[in-house]
């Protein structure tokens, strides 16, 4: 006799999970979450106004996102907030990004951003500036144990009480780990440049597994800070400088095909997603599939979602992410 499995199914921007750590029961306290987010972005923001210009290069080890693991680089030159330049690279992928004082200037040679390449920019940011990608509280603060180093982690939760977010940090107050869905990013190494600190070691890993591997090999002074770096090409597209973390403001539930559920079919479908200036659903394209069903159910609900202009300019750009809808069957 076939199971009764009623499903259960959640749909966010990017999930969450944490890995095994040893937990401690302590009080939370908002204040000392707060304290603890605001020394590690003062520890790790190179990114702040007036902080020291500098270049970066990186090395990434990319495994299981892609079908063979492949190497590629990522290279920043950062003079100030309204003048940077960043570039990506992987087999058969080229990136350039131009920064300027309300937008972004893209050139890229594919006409979507590979997952490699997404979580690569996340990792990064994440330290940089750790706790900035959405709005959040702070719900407990607690001792943790990981690999014999004791932590304090910082749980966040939305306005809503539902999407939550674990930072760890050290003994220095710089960021160690940070979880968010099935995906954790951990931070170790730490160089020093312009009273700042930065990781020469990243690490990413979804659902235990990792995806890539990160190692900085240089932050230092500008080689090169000539004012041609900085100039956009013509055929550049326009974009918002603050992409990846936009409020979504009107959410249609994407259906669980009958067909899917009779065929016990579930998992997770991850969306490129372009939105236009004014937030609405310009394009989608199935970066990870969960089967062609999930995969349409998914694609046509997101296709009518609606998110807030982004508001970091006075006029507002197109801006890309990345959506993930979970479908999950669970017997209750």
């Amino acid at each position: 006799m076939p199971l009764n499995l009623p499903f259960s199914f959640r749909a966010l921007l990017i999930p969450l999970l944490f890995g095994s750590l040893c937990l401690a029961k302590d009080k939370p306290s908002d204040q000392e979450g707060a304290d603890l987010l605001a020394k590690a972005a003062s520890l790790q923001n190179i990114h702040e106004q007036g902080g020291q210009p500098f270049q970066l290069r990186i090395r990434i080890h990319a495994e299981h996102l892609v079908s063979k693991p492949i190497d590629g680089a990522y290279a920043e030159v950062w003079m100030a907030p309204n003048k940077w330049r960043r570039e990506i690279a992987f087999p058969g992928f080229t990136q350039l990004e131009i920064g300027d004082v309300d937008s972004r200037w893209l050139t890229r040679n594919l006409d979507f951003k590979p997952r490699i390449v997404h979580l690569t920019e996340v990792a990064v940011e994440f330290f940089i500036l750790p706790g900035v990608q959405q709005e959040g509280v702070v719900k407990s603060v607690r001792s943790r144990k990981l690999k014999a180093t004791d932590l304090r982690c910082v749980e966040l939760v939305d306005k809503e009480g539902k999407q939550t977010r674990e930072l760890c940090f050290d003994g220095a107050g710089a960021l160690v780990s940070e979880s968010l869905g099935n995906q954790r990013f951990e931070y170790g190494d730490f160089g020093k440049f312009g009273g700042k600190i930065f990781p020469k070691s990243i690490r990413v890993y979804e659902s235990g597994e990792q995806v890539l591997d990160i190692s900085a090999d240089n932050l230092s002074s500008p080689s090169d800070s000539r004012d041609a770096l900085f100039q956009h090409g013509a055929g550049a597209r326009r974009m918002a400088a603050c992409e990846r973390w936009p409020k979504l403001v009107k959410k249609v539930a994407p259906q669980y095909p009958p067909s899917a559920r009779a065929a016990h079919q579930q998992g997770d479908v991850i969306l490129y997603t372009l939105l236009s200036d004014q937030g609405t659903v310009e394009r989608t394209l199935i970066l990870q599939s969960a089967g062609d069903n999930l995969d349409r159910s998914a694609a046509d609900a997101v296709k009518q979602w609606v998110y807030s202009p982004p508001a970091c300019a006075a006029t507002p750009f197109q801006m890309e992410i990345e959506v993930r809808v979970n479908y999950e069957l669970r017997v209750e």
